[in-house]
C-alpha cells in the first residue's frame, strides 16, 4: 500500500477504535484466557482502562488512512513510565491493522510514524508489548530494530 495518511481521531473514530481495541486486545490473550474470560468482559474492562490511559497527557489515537480514504488501521501513542529505569517512554498501546489491509506495509508505516513522533517529542526510547505467540507482530517489530528487553512471565495457578 503506497499513499497512507495519518490523522489524529476523532469522536467520529470512537468506535472504529474501541472494536480494534477490543479485537487486538482479544487475539493477544492467550487460549487459555480466552475461555476464561468473555468479550463482553473484556470489551468492559478497556472501556476502564482506556478513561484511565487516555486521559493522561501525551496519549494520543491516530487513525490511518489509504488513498480511497478508507480508515486501515491505528495507532494509540502515548507515554509510560519504565518501570526499572523511572524514565518516561514514547509507548505504543496498541497498533492495529484492518484485516483486509494487512500484510501491506500498513503496520510497517504505523510503527515508523510512532517512531517519527517520538523523536519529534524528544524521546530516546520507543516501547511497546506483544503477545508471544503474536509472531506476525513480533516478526515485525524485530525487523524494525526492536530488542527483547524483559520478558512477562506469568503462572497459572
Amino acid at each position: 500500500m503506497s499513499d497512507i495518511r495519518f490523522r489524529p481521531a476523532t469522536k467520529a473514530d470512537d468506535l472504529f477504535f474501541r472494536e480494534l481495541e477490543l479485537e487486538t486486545t482479544w487475539t493477544s490473550l492467550d487460549p487459555v484466557d480466552r475461555e476464561r474470560f468473555r468479550r463482553a468482559d473484556v470489551r468492559e474492562a478497556l472501556l476502564q482502562t482506556h478513561e484511565l490511559l487516555l486521559a493522561r497527557p501525551g496519549n494520543q489515537v491516530i487513525v490511518a488512512e489509504n488513498e480511497e480514504g478508507d480508515r486501515v488501521g491505528l495507532l494509540w501513542f502515548g507515554v509510560n513510565r519504565n518501570l526499572i529505569t523511572g524514565e518516561d517512554e514514547a509507548w505504543v498501546y496498541n497498533v492495529t491493522v484492518v484485516p483486509a489491509f494487512r500484510r501491506q506495509g500498513v503496520g510497517r508505516k504505523l510503527i515508523e510514524h510512532a517512531e517519527e513522533l517520538a523523536r519529534k517529542s524528544g524521546f530516546a526510547i520507543l516501547g511497546l508489548m506483544v503477545s508471544s505467540h503474536n509472531d506476525a507482530a513480533r516478526t515485525l517489530y524485530e525487523s524494525l530494530k526492536f530488542e527483547t528487553a524483559n520478558h512477562l512471565m506469568r503462572k497459572r495457578l
